[in-house]
């Protein structure tokens, strides 16, 4: 299968790039800044593509099988809070104008709107409340989009060992854990497109003990 993975650049990327050659899978690996794509192999294809540039987009997933979003916002002075809806749809123009059907984009248990315990917890999920709520939008974006798209929410990724072992929750429904290593990460977004599951859903993720955070 080729797989093109849309923030193939960041510590998350890196990961699922990792997992997906290590499954004998070829990838088309897409980045603003594609020479920071860290590994190498004859089976990774760097394209640069950024999430606001519609036609950057939809040209980098030609001759994809499969679409995996990693979108983030790492510089919090940029003030276009629309990345991850803007970002989607030009990922859902590509992947029409390409034939592709399977997308897996990586939301976040933010993204949820049920109520939470803590303080501090919404305090931050306030201060967060125009991010999380263009995720939220995105996820309904996607989900109504007609493709064959698993939504999979994360909660605070580390880059520790990988458990192989957490908690998955289907549905707007929170985990009980607060963290989840990116190894793991990479190993269930992967099995869900092997072997095809959890389709047109909302799946979270996250360690069975709490983890970190």
């Amino acid at each position: 299968m080729r797989v093109a993975i849309l923030g193939a650049a960041g510590k998350t990327g890196y990961q699922l790039i990792t997992e997906a050659l290590e499954r004998g899978h070829d990838i088309i690996g897409i980045a603003r800044t594609p020479e920071n794509i860290a590994l190498q192999s004859p089976r990774i294809t760097k394209l640069q593509g950024d999430a606001f540039d519609r036609q950057s987009i939809v040209d980098s997933l030609a001759g994809a099988d499969a679409v995996i979003t990693s979108v983030g916002k790492t510089d919090l002075r940029d003030k276009r809070f629309n990345l991850n809806t803007a970002g989607h749809e030009n990922v859902l123009a590509g992947m029409q104008k390409h034939g592709i059907r399977r997308l897996i984009p990586i939301s976040s248990i933010g993204a949820s709107k049920l109520p939470r315990k803590g303080i501090r917890r919404n305090v931050y999920l306030f201060l967060r409340r125009k991010y999380y709520g263009d995720m939220n939008d995105m996820e309904v974006q996607v989900l109504n989009s007609g493709l064959d798209v698993t939504v999979v929410r994360a909660p605070y990724l580390h880059n520790g060992p990988a458990l192989n072992a957490y908690e998955v929750v289907v549905g707007d429904v929170l985990p009980a854990g607060r963290a989840v290593s990116r190894k793991d990460l990479a190993k269930f977004i992967f099995d869900t497109l092997d072997n095809g599951s959890y389709g047109q859903s909302i799946v979270s993720i996250a360690d069975p003990l709490g983890g970190r955070g």
